[in-house]
């Protein structure tokens, strides 16, 4: 069981994107330290099968809640779910990714445009607001964005995505600014390269990694522990004096100039998704 010096009883967390990568360990953490949670995730199975091993290994009560984010619909059965299972909400996390869209931005699909802001941007905003009235009903809350290094850099090759995710800190920040009189935190973690399944085919590559970092000052990337500790202070009552701000989990990324170029280590991952979506056009 994880050790993390923070008492969770009686909060009550949806975890969107609970079943891969860094949205696993985030909810292991919870239970851990006492939090009920809802486990969200598009594939049912998943959803139902990680609330079950949450359950045999925490303090916390897990329940499984299966969705599409980008679907409101889904979004307010998820919310609602919470709420019949546990009978309030006090704090939502946001893990989900979507894959950049690498190359020049005039080549760029549109289709991939609408993806961008369908995942990273429209999708947080419904989660936001479907859970913030419920917060509010609780007394005050957290929510917490996992979003990306990428806004902080410009580079020739992902955009849209930079500019979605600018998009989300500055939502994370008027949530924070217009929901903070009810005792609602909103904050944003802003992860460096991180050993987790949305990276999954750059780290086949160890030379890849090696090169990605290099320029990091604590030359290494980062794990979904170093992710899901920062997110289990934010949730706590630990960080109750912390709001609207971005969260450096980088190993330092951040306060360099040139980002590494990822594109190539993600061609041939980028290729299958074109090319599923031309048989989709079809």
């Amino acid at each position: 069981m994880t050790t993390i010096p923070y008492d969770l009883t009686g909060k009550v967390a949806i975890v969107i994107g609970a079943t891969k990568g860094m949205g696993v360990t985030i909810s292991e953490q919870l239970v851990d330290c006492g939090a009920s949670v809802v486990v969200s995730s598009r594939t049912a199975a998943d959803a139902v099968a990680q609330a079950d091993a949450l359950n045999e290994r925490g303090t916390g009560r897990a329940v499984a809640a299966p969705g599409d984010m980008t679907v409101k619909a889904d979004l307010e059965r998820i919310v609602e779910s919470a709420i019949d299972a546990f009978g309030r909400l006090t704090t939502l996390v946001l893990s989900p990714t979507i894959r950049p869209w690498f190359g020049p931005t005039l080549q760029m699909p549109d289709h991939e445009v609408d993806t961008q802001y369908e995942y990273v941007f429209r999708s947080r905003f419904w989660a936001t607001m479907l859970a913030v009235p419920h917060l509010v009903d609780a007394g005050g809350g957290s929510i917490v964005y996992i979003g990306s290094g990428s806004p902080g850099e410009a580079t020739a090759e992902r955009c849209v995505y930079a500019a979605m995710r600018a998009a989300e800190i500055q939502l994370m920040k008027n949530v924070a600014a217009e929901f903070g009189p009810s005792g609602v935190r909103c904050n944003l973690i802003s992860p460096g390269l991180i050993d987790a399944n949305g990276s999954k085919a750059l780290f086949e590559d160890p030379a890849a990694v090696v090169a990605a970092t290099s320029a990091f000052p604590l030359r290494r990337h980062g794990t979904t522990t170093e992710i899901a500790s920062t997110v289990t202070f934010l949730v706590s009552d630990a960080s109750a004096y912390t709001t609207g701000g971005v969260i450096p989990v980088d190993g330092g990324r951040s306060i360099h100039a040139k980002p590494p170029s990822l594109g190539a280590a993600f061609a041939a991952e980028q290729a299958e998704r074109m090319a599923a979506n031309v048989s989709k056009d079809d």
